[in-house]
């Protein structure tokens, strides 16, 4: 089988690239940018830059695959235009899955996020079947990757022939973070004697789960079912102290109350009215004082999905940014 990888000097592109390769898979890697490809050249890895929103660049890729996984995304968080973010990861992708129809290739695996679907509890975790809540319904970001999700599932309802399979990870954590992305949890701890933490948590999984779950569902995954990939279902501080842990440094922990962040989540609204892009908005703020846990169990199920410890994931990538 011929991969084609999308996004592939991201995260986890480059953990599923990896893992590809090392089964000796011929993996075809699509990206912007080659210089910023993490791992060394390979015999079964042939890298071609391109754009996903001109499907101009990669269709004459597409005659060459059996199977694409789409992880391309948008994923900044300081963009203020929502038409940005639909325009890469709505309209790209639907427009690639068509293409993946059109040339008859048989796989198309989608990684989404596991915030298109509603969170939980840790006694009564998020799971596939329920929908999207708020914070998340009002994020740019996670409303364009359910928008490209639903598209995905209304067209592939009549071309079963391609093989729709969506994945939707939470918060993962490892090496070959080039931009970084995630990994900048995991740099705000380094060296630091006071660590503010916000009230909320998250899943964290390791991305090696990930890629390994993403591969899994080439064979195991079901037309037009979602899974969602999650690990361990922590409070901010909780995570802050496995990487100190991990790091081997002590530091002393200190809540931000949740009116302090609201108050600077709202000065990030006025500067987002005047189109000033920037990280901070009340929407992202509220992400950070909210519990969004999820379960795991269809994907530990029908994926086959590891359930290694979080800290395997910080070590990785503490070493990968040379933290130790």
């Amino acid at each position: 089988m011929k991969v084609l990888v999308t996004g592939a000097n991201g995260l986890l592109a480059t953990n599923i690239i990896n893992l590809l390769l090392k089964v000796d898979q011929k993996v075809i890697g699509f990206l912007r940018n080659k210089k910023s490809f993490a791992l060394f050249g390979h015999k079964n890895l042939i890298l071609a830059t391109g754009d996903i929103t001109k499907p101009l660049s990669y269709l004459h890729l597409l005659e060459k695959v059996d199977c694409i996984i789409h992880v391309a995304a948008l994923t900044s968080q300081n963009i203020v235009d929502y038409d940005v973010y639909d325009k890469v990861n709505n309209l790209a992708t639907t427009q690639l899955y068509k293409s993946a129809i059109k040339n008859k290739i048989k796989q198309f695996i989608y990684v989404s996020t596991a915030n298109c679907f509603g969170y939980g509890s840790l006694e009564s975790p998020g799971k596939e079947t329920i929908s999207i809540k708020t914070p998340f319904d009002k994020s740019l970001y996670a409303k364009s990757k359910l928008a490209g999700q639903d598209n995905l599932l209304e067209i592939a309802k009549n071309h079963s022939a391609t093989k729709l399979v969506i994945v939707n990870p939470t918060f993962m954590i490892g090496a070959y973070d080039t931009k970084p992305s995630s990994g900048r949890l995991v740099l705000s701890a380094y060296r630091k004697r006071v660590i503010f933490y916000p009230p909320g948590g998250k899943s964290f999984i390791n991305v090696t789960d990930v890629a390994a779950a993403v591969i899994n569902s080439i064979a195991f995954g079901k037309h037009e079912e979602s899974y969602i990939l999650s690990g361990e279902n922590l409070t901010y501080l909780e995570f802050y102290k496995k990487v100190t842990s991990e790091l081997k440094q002590k530091s002393i922990f200190i809540r931000i109350p949740k009116y302090l962040l609201y108050t600077i989540g709202c000065f990030g609204n006025l500067l987002r009215f005047f189109k000033i892009q920037t990280d901070i908005s009340l929407t992202n703020i509220q992400t950070l004082c909210t519990h969004n846990y999820y379960s795991n169990q269809k994907a530990l199920q029908e994926l086959k999905l590891q359930q290694n410890p979080i800290e395997k994931g910080i070590s990785e990538a503490s070493k990968w940014f040379k933290l130790k």
